[in-house]
């Protein structure tokens, strides 16, 4: 249940997730956010990496339905890839979409982006393939 064993775990509206899980069958998933076929997309390496939920899907956790939230384009992408800092955030928090930093959000980005050597792909191939 990832992320809903700790949000909104008893909502009605999250029982298929819980039956999928008992049951082991797929839930019928509506497609909100859509990327192009063509585009390389790893959760895990973006999330390991201290970037949040929050940064490509906004705060979900107060959408009473999910809709998308940013653009989700090229231009977003590589903006970000070019200068992570500002959505970076430590590794612990990624998942607390209210988090707020103790100091300026880029300068800590900044401080873990030099710590865990973080150089998101600017070429072609790191999201095309």
């Amino acid at each position: 249940m990832n992320c809903h064993a700790q949000v909104k775990k008893d909502s009605p509206l999250l029982q298929p997730i819980r039956d999928a899980v008992a049951t082991g069958k797929p839930v019928p998933w509506v497609h909100i956010h859509i990327m192009p076929g063509y585009v390389y997309f790893n959760h895990a390496a973006h999330v390991n990496s201290g970037v949040s939920c929050v940064t490509c899907h906004g705060r979900i956790d107060q959408m009473v339905r999910v809709r998308q939230a940013k653009p989700l384009n090229m231009a977003f992408c590589v903006d970000c890839h070019r200068n992570p800092a500002p959505n970076i955030r430590p590794v612990q928090f990624v998942t607390q979409l209210g988090w707020k930093p103790d100091g300026d959000p880029a300068a800590i980005g900044r401080e873990l982006v030099a710590r865990n050597h973080l150089q998101p792909p600017t070429n072609c191939s790191g999201c095309h393939r």
